[in-house]
């Protein structure tokens, strides 16, 4: 008989046993296959979710600044789509935070439904065309329309035909941190909009710029009733690009290409040129006009010019540019008699008297410019550059004559520092030596709103206001007294101060060194206000700085997004879902594994003396052993095949299990199952070679045997005692794994220590711990059972049948482990997850009740106590001051919490003011922090780590950012495994990368998803964002009094205070919903272990059909008889629950003791106790069938 015949007879022969085997073969399949699954389909989701938000969109502009709508047409007549790289582009208005206000009155009351954070668009027809559902007829909302999609309507609870009121930021020249920036009429409200179509939050119904599964909130707006209702008439703010194809987006190249055909105007950037000339008409009525200078004046609508700007400049136009910076004097005034100067200047205390100081002048321009020769506009009698120091100061005839200054004397000048702190604006003083008086011409005919002053006489390059940008509402008046400025006006103006108004309007009345203007009045917002250049062809002008930005690529803040590319990147996850099931699934696998050994094992001892004949005619045990290769090889095969069926049922189980009984892992349902043949195919390989090398590792230990012992029956090991030798030798290697182990726990445990392993790491660490120590344990069992037990204690207890128990329990002690073994593991995977459950906390919340976010900023800092009475009603502040609020600043980016499955790349950023870090100096309830690198000093309170220091760091290698992150986005979200100190980056949209420096790691806290910086560090950083979104407070939850005031007060802003409970309970229910989930494996592993148990039970049974024959006959009785073998089975099922509690507790103790784990509640102790009963009753079903066998035949072994 040849091997194939041989092989197949057998097969057919010993079916049961051989399909025993292969079911198990098949679980460990399923469990790898569905592990690979359950990735792909997580993956596969998050890619559809990504293609279905963006359809046809691939690239995204959006700018601070509105550009012209003509841009994108010209775009589309460009290299980037004749090549064919892009196929359409469209123009439309953006603001990602927005608010929405629906009201209804239901007889009693006025409801008011607040939508905050809500991404609108004001877009044209063609924008759907980028979405992939085709619609019969078009929503394209007409004007004082709006479209909503479902999540935005149920929030607001509106249908279609309801009104609403949209409120979006209303962008200033000035920025609100400026003290020369109003705070007030930062939004702008567009009441009484019609709901025209509510759509479904699908295909473009849920377009975002951010990688969340989480759905936005959108509403859309006609486009041309947006621009005219933003004053925006043919302007946008961004541009939609398509590449054509929906899951095939272009590639860098393409992105390059695309970036470098965009060539927007020098308009489009913001900027402006405007053409000085400063001229006047000689007396003797000759008709020339007589120029006494011209230029070119850049200046930005943001009034500013920040400094990629001014570099730009410099590039283009070389040592023509000509840097300028003018700024508002509040006072200027001669340093009183007597007095001595100081050009280190202090803080204005008290409010400034003309009895000590003299005549006053108020509210004056004062310009900072270092001179140059032709432009001015400080030139000597030769007419060369007057050069001024540091500590000096040159003004012009009026306020010479006005204060009564002569040279040497100094001026004290009164000032505004550049930037506002938390709200407030901080006044300082600064003396400086007169060195030039320049004389000024009066006009012959004063200013007016239409016209400007008309000389007689020639004025001299002093009388020149341009070296002021444009201000509304300053500039743009006929009177100082009609000023529209955004702080109350101390200082008196006298009417010669209206009358230079009227002469002069703002020609500076002194001159500082630009050096000396940029220390006291330079700011994040710039260090220049204009930059003058010699006169020429403003259209030439125009061309070299256009001609610069396409040389040098940059285009400022207009560059393009890959949104598309970047999102498909973010939907490989933020943590690998197949790693993950597999690393948690090692255990079940292993379950699944010893059962295909146990199951083995008994049918080789059923055809023991089938073996045996084969040896006795002459067959070589390698031949035997082939045979049983080949013939384990068509089992596992077969076993894998099916167990690829039962492995995509079983992934299509834990993915509903994620959509509903688990959703909060995911946090909404989304989830739909892909397969890969790729992972098909190596879960059928896995299943096959590992199960294939299980059964040929139990053939090898089973070769060993003689044919005598197989032909008798005996084809395993009964051993009753070992040599000493090796039963110490086995005890060496448990212990040797038992302190391997605990070690790899500790290591897995430590804060510092499991960080660096990262979360993949950490959680292979601790299951690799569990299974060193479950097999040390188990290890040590096989030992005691080879020894026979110590049946001598059992013996002593006066229980006969619990003596006959253990001694037949011990009778096979490989198959005996094993059984230990299957019940062993499904309990470890139970007790041990069950032990990382996260329970919310106070520290977690660090103290606070609410916490929120606003559409728009908030300007004051409300944890300043003095501020509140000037902005809540006096009622409502007095209700406050018993309470806290801090205020952070808030930069939009993706979420980095465990809650985003997506990859996040750039994480939001929080900017913690001194207020935040000084009020934990006390606090009752601190956050509570898993590392940090505070000194000494700063360890009460390691906050401190966020210092404000005098220069903010750079965010550069060489001058990194330090940042506090919550531990569980650092591990779990940025991949960050280095511990404090560790150096991470982030590249942002306008394309600067920012360096990062790890200074602190919270644990489990509400802040998680967020990068804390320091507030000085990120006004470095975002220098365009002002004010405060993100907002703590504490209160009575129950009451709600804070939060009612909170959003009433701020509602405009779009303030949305919530629960900090619920938010810590959500994010911790991540967590803890993934633990439930792995849990269920271990369920699995438990129907795997109850199987394992009963079958080798009812081998046992069947084996011992004679002896239980014979103790019947004389005289046991069938009670009795069940009774002996039921205490057996509870001996091995009780063994194995016990040893997995021990497994668990072991490899959880680390985590008790340095991290965040806590003792399993009584909640598993009961599971256990169903896993007990549920074996009893199983086992005793099995003898119960089993010992109903008619005697005389079992005595004959028949």
């Amino acid at each position: 008989m040849n091997n194939k015949r041989f092989v197949l007879q057998s097969l057919i022969h010993h079916w049961r046993i051989n399909l025993t085997v292969a079911l198990g073969v098949a679980a460990a399949t399923a469990v790898l296959t569905g592990a690979l699954l359950i990735g792909d389909s997580m993956r596969g989701s998050l890619r559809a979710l990504t293609l279905g938000r963006l359809g046809l969109i691939d690239e995204v502009l959006v700018t601070p600044n509105f550009f012209r709508q003509e841009l994108v047409k010209e775009l589309e007549t460009s290299e980037a789509f004749q090549q064919e790289l892009y196929q359409q582009a469209t123009a439309a208005i953006l603001f990602p935070q927005g608010t929405l206000e629906s009201s209804a009155d239901d007889g009693e009351a006025k409801n008011i439904n607040v939508a905050s954070n809500i991404l609108v668009l004001g877009i044209n027809e063609q924008f759907w065309s980028f979405g992939q559902t085709e619609r019969e007829q078009s929503i394209q909302p007409a004007e004082d329309q709006i479209v909503l999609n479902q999540p935005l309507a149920d929030e607001l609870d509106v249908k279609v035909g309801d009104t609403v009121t949209l409120r979006l930021p209303n962008d200033k020249q000035v920025n609100a941190d400026s003290p020369l920036g109003s705070q007030d009429d930062r939004i702008r409200s567009i009441p009484r909009l019609t709901v025209s179509e509510i759509i479904p939050a699908e295909d473009l119904g849920r377009f975002s710029l951010a990688s969340s599964q989480q759905v936005s909130l959108n509403a859309y707006v006609n486009l041309s009733f947006l621009q005219d209702e933003l004053d925006q008439e043919g302007r946008a703010n961004a541009i939609l690009v398509s590449g054509g194809q929906i899951d095939s987006p272009p590639d860098e190249v393409a992105s390059s290409i695309l970036q470098k055909s965009l060539k927007p105007t020098i308009d489009d950037l913001g900027l402006l040129i405007t053409d000085v000339i400063l001229q006047w008409e000689a007396e003797d009525g000759a008709s020339d006009d007589h120029v006494v200078i011209q230029y070119h004046s850049l200046s930005s609508v943001k009034m500013m010019l920040d400094d990629a700007t001014v570099k730009l400049a410099d590039n283009a136009l070389g040592d023509d540019a000509q840097h300028v910076l003018t700024y508002l004097a509040n006072a200027m005034m001669k340093v009183p008699d007597g007095e001595s100067p100081s050009v280190v200047g202090g803080v204005v205390e008290e409010k400034r008297e003309p009895e000590i100081f003299g005549e006053i002048v108020p509210y004056s321009m004062i310009t900072a410019i270092d001179s140059k020769e032709g432009l001015g506009p400080l030139l000597n009698a030769e007419h060369q550059p007057v050069l001024i120091g540091d500590d000096e100061v040159v003004i012009n005839s009026w306020l010479a004559e006005d204060l009564g200054i002569s040279l040497g004397d100094y001026l004290r000048i009164d000032y505004f520092e550049p930037e506002t702190t938390h709200g407030q604006t901080i006044e300082r003083w600064i003396d400086l030596k007169v060195v030039e008086i320049f004389s000024i011409t009066e006009p012959r005919r004063p200013y007016s709103r239409r016209r400007k002053a008309l000389f007689n006489q020639p004025p001299t390059l002093l009388n020149d206001p341009d070296l002021t940008p444009e201000v509304p509402g300053v500039t743009d008046q006929e009177s100082i007294n009609d000023w529209d400025l955004p702080f109350a006006t101390v200082n008196r103006i006298r009417g010669q101060d209206d009358n230079y108004w009227n002469n002069y309007r703002t020609t500076p009345k002194a001159f500082v060194s630009l050096n000396l203007g940029r220390k006291l009045w330079g700011s994040r917002f710039g260090n220049h206000t204009t930059i003058r250049v010699p006169f020429s062809d403003k259209q030439a002008v125009a061309e070299k700085l256009q001609d610069t930005i396409s040389r040098s690529g940059d285009t400022l803040d207009m560059k393009f997004i890959s949104v598309k590319r970047d999102g498909l990147k973010a939907a490989a996850g933020s943590t690998p879902f197949d790693g993950l099931f597999l690393g948690l699934s090692l255990f079940v696998i292993a379950s699944a594994l010893m059962l295909i050994v146990v199951l083995f094992k008994l049918g080789i001892q059923q055809r023991a003396s089938q073996l045996g004949v084969l040896l006795a005619i002459g067959i070589t045990k390698k031949q035997v052993s082939k045979l049983l290769i080949y013939e384990a090889l068509v089992v596992s095969a077969v076993g894998a095949a099916f167990g690829i069926i039962i492995g995509i049922a079983y992934g299509k189980l834990m993915l509903t299990g994620l959509s509903t009984w688990w959703v909060d892992a995911v946090i909404t349902s989304f989830l739909t199952f892909h397969i890969t043949f790729r992972s098909l195919a190596i879960g059928y390989l896995l299943g096959v070679l590992i199960s294939a090398a299980t059964i040929a590792w139990t053939i090898r230990k089973i070769s060993n045997l003689t044919a005598r012992q197989l032909l008798a029956g005996n084809s395993d090991h009964v051993v009753f005692a070992i040599a000493s030798k090796i039963r110490q030798r086995k005890i060496s290697v448990a212990l040797i794994l038992f302190v391997l182990g605990m070690i790899l726990a500790v290591v897995a445990a430590l804060p510092d220590m499991g960080s660096s392993l990262g979360s993949e790491g950490q959680a292979g660490a601790f299951v690799g711990a569990g299974f060193l120590v479950l097999t040390a344990l188990l290890l040590r069992i096989r030992t005691l059972l080879q020894g026979g037990w110590n049946t001598n204690t059992v013996r002593r207890i006066n229980m006969p049948l619990s003596w006959l128990a253990s001694r037949n329990a011990g009778r096979n002690p490989g198959r005996s482990t094993l059984t230990i073994g299957l019940m062993a593991t499904a309990s470890f995977l139970i007790i041990a997850m069950g032990a990382f459950k996260l329970a919310p906390s106070e520290n977690g919340r660090g103290g606070f009740t609410y916490w929120g976010l606003s559409s728009m900023p908030v300007y004051e800092n409300l944890a300043q106590q003095d501020l509140l009475t000037s902005v809540f009603e006096k009622n409502d502040a007095d209700q406050l001051t018993a309470e806290t609020i801090l205020c952070l600043r808030y930069k939009p980016g993706d979420d980095a919490s465990c809650s985003n499955v997506f990859q996040a790349a750039r994480p939001r950023v929080l900017g913690v003011p001194q207020t935040f870090i000084s009020y934990f100096d006390n606090a009752t309830t601190p956050f509570r922090w898993g590392a940090n690198t505070a000194s000494a000093e700063q360890a009460a309170n390691p906050w401190h780590v966020l210092d404000s220091v005098d220069t903010a760091h750079h965010g550069t290698k060489e001058d990194p950012v330090p940042v506090v992150i919550d531990k569980n986005t650092a591990m779990y979200s940025l991949k960050l495994y280095g511990g404090m100190e560790q150096l991470f980056d982030v590249t942002y949209e306008d394309g600067h990368t920012v360096h990062f420096k790890v200074v602190g790691l919270l644990a489990n806290s509400i802040l998680q998803g967020s990068l804390l910086v320091g507030e000085q560090d990120f006004k470095q950083l975002f220098p365009h964002i002002s004010g405060y979104r993100y907002f703590l407070a504490t209160g009575q939850e129950s009451e709600g009094t804070i939060r009612s005031i909170l959003e009433n007060r701020f509602r405009d802003q779009g303030l949305d205070m919530q629960s900090t409970q619920s938010l810590l309970e959500e994010l911790l229910a991540v967590q803890n919903t993934y633990i439930s989930a792995f849990q269920s494996l271990g369920a699995l592993g438990l129907l795997l272990g109850t199987f394992g148990l009963a079958t080798v039970q009812l081998r046992s049974i069947l084996e011992r059909r004679g002896e239980l024959a014979l103790m019947k006959a004389t005289g046991f009785s069938p009670g009795r008889l069940v009774k002996m073998v039921l205490c057996e089975n509870i001996v091995l099922l009780c063994t194995g629950l016990v040893t997995g509690v021990l497994a668990a507790m072991f490899a959880v103790l680390p985590h008790i003791l340095f991290a965040e784990a806590s003792p399993p509640g009584g909640d598993l102790f009961v599971m256990l106790m169903i896993i007990l009963v549920v074996g009893v009753i199983s086992g005793l079903l099995a003898v119960r069938a089993t010992l109903r066998a008619p005697l005389i035949p079992a005595l004959r072994g028949e």
